[in-house]
C-alpha cells in the first residue's frame, strides 16, 4: 500500500479518520495556543496589507483548530475599531469572515468561541469559492446586522490564512538504491521497498534533478501540490494574499520526516488515533506560486514575528509571557523550524 493511501485513510476517512472525528489539539499544541500575541501580530499585518487595497475582502482560515487564531485576529481588529482606528473600521466594513473545516468536533468548538463574530463555515475550499458569501463581516451580540447574500466575484480579494495545514497532507516516499529510485510502501504494518520500476525512477528523477547519495529519501505530496495550485489559481483570479505557517524546510531535504504524535509524544504511525505528519517542502510550494506568476516570500517564523515587533510587544507584557514568546521565536524551538510562506498578487 502506498504511504499516502495509508495516511489518507487514517486521517481523513469520513467515519473514523483522525482529522474527522477527534480533537487533534488533545495531542499537540500550535502557535496560537501558545500566545495570543501570534494572532495579534498577524492581525496587524493583515490590516497593513488591506489598507493598500480598496476592494472587498474575504478573510478565510483553513484548518482553524479550536478557532483561537481566528478569534485573536478578529478580537484585535475589533478592539482597534472600538478605539476609532480607521484601518480597522474600514477592514470590518469591507470584509467577510470564513473558516474551512472538515472536523465536526472542532467546528462545534469554533462556533462557540466565535459566536460573537459573523463567521461562515465551509466544508472545503471549493465550497468556499462557490458558495454565497455574506456581505456583512462583523456583528456584536447586542447588534446583529442584516446579512445580504453575495457571491464571490473578481473584485472581492482573498485573504487566506493557515497554520500547520500543509504538514497534514499525505506524502509518498521514494528511496535512492544502487539501481535507482524505488518507492517505499507499507505491507502488513511495516515499511518495505518496492521492486525497481522505471516509471517511478523517471518520475523522481524529473522531480529531484540533482545527484543525491544512496539511501536518500525523497518525500512527495501530490495532495499538497494540488491544493497549492488551487489556492494560487484563486489568488490569480481574485487577487489577495495567502499567509501559511508550518514546519518544514526551505530547500528539499532528502530525509525521512514522516512522524506520528499522540498525547504530545512521538509514536509509531501504525498506532491508532494519532496525528501523522511530515515536514513541508516549501521550495516545491513556492515553485508552484511562481509558475502562476504570483509573488512569494519564504522566511522563518522568527523573522516574520520579529519584523512585526514581537520583541517590542514583549516589553509591555508580564514576565510570565517570556517563555511563550521564546517558544514562538527561539531558533532552537519553533523560530527556525517553522516557516512563513506568503503569496500574493
Amino acid at each position: 500500500m502506498k504511504i499516502s493511501h495509508f495516511t489518507s485513510h487514517a486521517l481523513f476517512h469520513p467515519a473514523s479518520g483522525y482529522y474527522r472525528t477527534r480533537n487533534p489539539l488533545d495531542d499537540f499544541i500550535t502557535a496560537p495556543e501558545i500566545s495570543q500575541v501570534f494572532g495579534e501580530l498577524i492581525a496587524a499585518y493583515i490590516l497593513q496589507i488591506s489598507s493598500t487595497k480598496k476592494s472587498k475582502i474575504s478573510l478565510v482560515e483553513m484548518g482553524a483548530g479550536k478557532g483561537t487564531l481566528f478569534f485573536d485576529i478578529l478580537s484585535a481588529v475589533k478592539k482597534l475599531a472600538e478605539k476609532k482606528n480607521p484601518q480597522a473600521i474600514d477592514f470590518l466594513e469591507r470584509t467577510t469572515f470564513h473558516i474551512i473545516e472538515i472536523n465536526e468536533v472542532l467546528k462545534k468548538i469554533q462556533r462557540e468561541k466565535l459566536k460573537d463574530f459573523a463567521v461562515n463555515w465551509h466544508e472545503n475550499f471549493d465550497g468556499f469559492l462557490s458558495e454565497d458569501l455574506s456581505k456583512t463581516g462583523f456583528v456584536t451580540p447586542s447588534s446583529a446586522r442584516e446579512f445580504v447574500r453575495q457571491p464571490i466575484t473578481d473584485n472581492r480579494q482573498l485573504f487566506f490564512i493557515s497554520n500547520e495545514l500543509f504538514d497534514c497532507f499525505p506524502i509518498d516516499q521514494f528511496v535512492k538504491t544502487d539501481i535507482g529510485w524505488c518507492e517505499r510502501l507499507i505491507d502488513s504494518g511495516k515499511f518495505v521497498t518496492a521492486n525497481f520500476n522505471p516509471e517511478i525512477h523517471q518520475f523522481v528523477e524529473s522531480e529531484v534533478k540533482e545527484n543525491v547519495p544512496f539511501g536518500a529519501v525523497f518525500e512527495h505530496s501530490s495532495a499538497a501540490k494540488n491544493f497549492m495550485s488551487q489556492l494560487c489559481e484563486a489568488l490569480k483570479n481574485h487577487g489577495g494574499i495567502a499567509i501559511n505557517f508550518d514546519y518544514g524546510y526551505a530547500k528539499t531535504e532528502f530525509a525521512n520526516t514522516l512522524q506520528a504524535v499522540k498525547k504530545y509524544q512521538k509514536v509509531s504511525i501504525f498506532e491508532k488515533n494519532c496525528d501523522i505528519t511530515a515536514h513541508v517542502d516549501f521550495s516545491a510550494l513556492e515553485k508552484i506560486a511562481k509558475n502562476f506568476g504570483l509573488n512569494s516570500s519564504l522566511i522563518t517564523q522568527r523573522e516574520f514575528l520579529i519584523s512585526l515587533g514581537i520583541e517590542e510587544r514583549r516589553k509591555i507584557l508580564p514576565p510570565s509571557e517570556n517563555s511563550a514568546i521564546d517558544r514562538l521565536i527561539a531558533p532552537d524551538q519553533m523560530g527556525e523550524l517553522f516557516k512563513c510562506l506568503i503569496i500574493w498578487k
